[in-house]
């Protein structure tokens, strides 16, 4: 019955999408209908752009799509990580709606079938529709449907459309299939809908020397920014506080966006080559950004795995027949209006169950955008929900309860707390949350449901040092000491440690998605020769409904797993300096038993 269903929905939505495209074309004086083309960047801040405000010209032919078109200033993501943000993308959906809020597990289907795409948006109305994507995370299985053609991938192999060599990278092969793809549908009366999906500029941060155009400092020729010892110096460096290490990394961001900034450049001058400009909308946009140690003493301080702006504030870029040249809208607006705003150019109705709205009327003339309040939503790590107005920002934990609340005017980068705001701020954006979750969020026996099938997947999940990022997180950055001594015997070959305290000093482990289940708890600890270590080491389990510290004595049994104990529904293990000795902060094995 439902693959019936589906197909009577599809044949009359076809038929709504065609009526609405004869009925409001929006290109005056032109019978076709306009071709669209959708470029994502990943891992993409807004503002490491130079038409956003970097001082740094990293985006010379990005800049010149927002010259000829319109800039939208405050867009932001509505989660900040791949999955869930490109099926918000894709289908004007919030992630907790769709339940697209964890990491896959391969067999799991992610998109209910009944729910409609952008891509089966622009087929029904009868556009051929081809997609390139270079990250599995928003691969075929997530945003394959509505596609004529999809291509996952950039390797090279047995592909007669492109000519490799060793010069050529991940971007090079996808912009040539791109532009091929172009030159096969571009003709004709049949408009195209294309999605390029770059992997780039996503960490690693490896931009080619004719890219790395703003190094300086003494970390002038360093560029090993991954995640393991060999790869991942400059990750190491900044995680202890070196201020240049972490400026090294941001000039390294910066030559990866001028990196695939070619690539956006080549793309758009191929279609102006074959004049399909007059007949083409161009959308430039990401999926996040990137924290990169913008909050020097925060837990989520590198990796995107918070609801900070670093990461939520992305670029909106559109262009194209009708739409005025180089206009700022300062509109709040988030990636569910996207659907509806590719549609709406088209002169195409929404998708069905769409939770954004067309932004088509904020970008013509600058009307309102209609978004008083934007939300945002995190699984990963740690449960995390968002709301903000034009002045305020609000963040939950939704597993404390607690809240931060940040005055965005004042303190855009969102350093500052404020504990006693002014009277009528957090009325308002606690009763728009209050109300989101009550409309989106799925009732806590679906929600364990949900975790459950991905925890399955993980039977064991190790969390190391070396392996950075939200899971592992260390406070202050500037009181904790690497050591990456073979002879230490450390785990996976690195550790930090720190001299005894007063508790201050914090190191904190988690899995990505939530361990939802029964797990054994083990610590993995090296043997520095720095001194004494602790007798009294004390790792604190937090767990759903239980907290327990359990003290170890790291001069016994070094370099072996030694057990905390046992834990249903564990969040994270937590060790402070708040000891007798030296601790050391190095891996934890979390085990499920049931």
């Amino acid at each position: 019955m439902r693959s019936h269903t589906r197909k009577s929905m599809k044949q009359i939505a076809g038929l709504l999408f065609l009526c609405a495209a004869v009925l409001a074309p929006r290109l005056d004086g032109q019978a076709s209908r306009p071709n669209v083309v959708v470029l994502v960047l990943d891992q993409l801040r807004a503002d490491q752009l130079h038409c956003y405000g970097n001082a740094r010209d990293t985006s010379p032919n990005i800049d010149k799509l927002a010259g000829r078109g319109a800039l939208l200033s405050h867009y932001y993501t509505v989660a900040p990580w791949t999955s869930p943000s490109f099926a918000a993308l894709h289908t004007s959906q919030y992630p907790s709606k769709t339940g697209i809020t964890l990491f896959w597990v391969p067999g799991v289907p992610l998109l209910d079938k009944d729910t409609p795409t952008l891509a089966e948006g622009f087929q029904a109305a009868g556009y051929f529709t081809g997609a390139f994507v270079n990250n599995s995370l928003a691969g075929k299985p997530l945003t394959g449907a509505g596609f004529d053609e999809f291509t996952e991938d950039s390797s090279p192999a047995q592909d007669v459309t492109v000519r490799w060599s060793e010069e050529n990278d991940a971007a090079s092969i996808t912009t040539q299939r791109a532009l091929n793809w172009i030159d096969k549908h571009g003709v004709g009366p049949q408009p195209f809908f294309l999605y390029v999906h770059f992997m780039e500029p996503h960490s690693p941060y490896d931009p080619p020397k004719q890219d790395d155009l703003f190094q300086s400092g003494p970390y002038a020729n360093v560029s090993n920014t991954g995640y393991d010892l060999v790869n991942g110096g400059l990750f190491r460096l900044a995680t202890n506080g070196d201020e240049k290490a972490v400026e090294r990394l941001y000039q390294l961001y910066d030559g990866k966006i001028h990196h695939i900034d070619r690539y956006v450049g080549e793309i758009l001058d191929h279609l102006h080559s074959l004049g399909l400009d007059g007949n083409t909308y161009v959308l430039l946009t990401s999926d996040h950004g990137e924290m990169l140690f913008s909050h020097p003493d925060d837990f989520l301080t590198f990796d995107h795995r918070s609801l900070y702006d670093a990461v939520l504030h992305i670029p909106l870029i559109v262009a194209g027949p009708g739409i005025p040249s180089g206009v700022v809208r300062p509109g709040l607006a988030s990636n569910v209006d996207t659907a509806p705003t590719l549609l709406g150019l088209a002169s195409l109705p929404p998708l069905g169950g769409a939770e954004g709205h067309s932004l088509v009327s904020t970008i013509d003339n600058g009307s309102p955008s209609g978004n008083r309040f934007l939300f945002a939503e995190e699984d990963i790590t740690i449960p995390l929900r968002s709301v903000r107005d034009d002045s305020h920002k609000l963040i939950r934990n939704l597993w404390t309860g607690q809240e931060q609340l940040f005055d965005l005017k004042n303190d855009p980068e969102e350093l500052h707390e404020i504990s006693r705001p002014e009277p009528g701020v957090l009325e308002p954006l606690h009763l728009a949350l209050d109300g989101w979750m009550k409309v989106n969020e799925p009732s806590r026996e679906v929600q364990l449901r949900r975790w459950k099938i991905y925890t399955q997947y993980q039977d064991v999940v190790t969390v190391d040092d070396v392996t950075t990022g939200a899971k592992f997180s260390i406070r202050p950055r500037q009181a904790w000491h690497s050591d990456v001594n073979p002879a230490s015997g450390n785990f996976d070959g690195g550790s930090y440690w720190t001299e005894s305290g007063d508790g201050s000093r914090m190191a904190q482990w988690r899995g990505d998605s939530p361990l939802v289940g029964k797990y054994r708890i083990s610590v993995y600890v090296g043997s520095p020769q720095v001194g004494e270590l602790a007798t009294n080491a004390a790792f604190k389990v937090v767990a759903e409904a239980v907290t327990q510290t359990i003290k170890v004595n790291l001069r016994e049994g070094a370099n072996t797993w030694r057990s905390l104990g046992t834990f249903e529904n564990p969040r994270y293990v937590e060790l402070t300096n708040a000891a007798d000795g030296v601790v050391v902060a190095d891996a934890v094995r979390f085990e499920r038993i049931d």
